[in-house]
C-alpha cells in the first residue's frame, strides 16, 4: 500500500511539475510577443472584431426576424457538413505567433551562421541548412480525403490541377497562338 502511495505521489508532483514549467512558458510567449509586436498591431484584431460584430448589428436591425426554424435547419445543415468532413478542421496558426516563431528561428538561424562564419564553415553550414529545410518542408502526412496531387497521374481520372501546362494545350499554344486562333 505504501509503495502505490509513493508512486501516486511522484505521479502526481510529476504533473504538477509539468503544468507548472506549461504556464511558465505560456507566460514566457506572451512576453515576448508582447515585446516584439507593438500594441497597435496587437490591437487590430480586437478593433476589427468590434467593427465586424457593429457591421452585423447595423445589418441584423435592418432585416426581418428570423425564425426558430430557420435557425434549427441551419444549425442541421452546419453539423451535416461537418460531419461530411467538406469543412476544414485545420489548426490555422495566429498571425502573431507565426511572425515571433519565425523571428526566433531566423535570429538562430542567423546566430549558428555567424558562429561558422567564425570558424570558416559558413559554405558548410549553409548548404546542409538548405537541406535541413528542404527535408523539413517536404510533407511526411498523408493525404487528406477529396485532396488533389500536384501530380496528375495520382489523381483520380488523371485529373490536373488548374494552371498546369499540359502537352495538348502547349502544342495548340505553338500552332495557333496564345489565344487559340491562327495567327496571320
Amino acid at each position: 500500500m505504501e509503495s502505490k502511495l509513493k508512486e501516486y505521489r511522484a505521479i502526481r508532483r510529476r504533473k504538477e511539475l509539468i503544468d507548472s514549467a506549461k504556464e511558465k512558458l505560456e507566460n514566457s510567449k506572451r512576453k515576448i510577443v508582447n515585446f516584439l509586436i507593438p500594441e497597435t498591431f496587437r490591437n487590430m484584431d480586437k478593433n476589427d472584431q468590434r467593427n465586424e460584430e457593429e457591421v452585423l448589428l447595423l445589418e441584423n436591425e435592418h432585416q426581418e426576424p428570423v425564425s426558430q426554424s430557420l435557425i434549427m435547419e441551419e444549425s442541421v445543415d452546419a453539423s451535416e457538413l461537418s460531419e461530411n468532413g467538406s469543412i476544414i478542421d485545420e489548426k490555422q496558426e495566429s498571425w502573431k505567433y507565426f511572425t515571433v516563431k519565425w523571428s526566433i528561428y531566423g535570429l538562430i538561424w542567423v546566430t549558428l551562421y555567424i558562429f561558422f562564419l567564425t570558424l570558416q564553415f559558413g559554405a558548410v553550414f549553409f548548404v546542409i541548412s538548405i537541406l535541413i529545410g528542404i527535408c523539413l518542408n517536404t510533407r511526411t502526412r498523408p493525404k487528406k480525403k477529396g485532396e488533389v496531387s500536384a501530380y496528375s497521374v495520382f489523381n483520380e481520372n488523371c485529373v490536373s490541377i488548374d494552371g498546369t501546362l499540359k502537352a495538348e494545350q502547349f502544342e495548340k499554344e505553338i500552332m495557333y497562338g496564345a489565344g487559340g486562333m491562327r495567327g496571320f
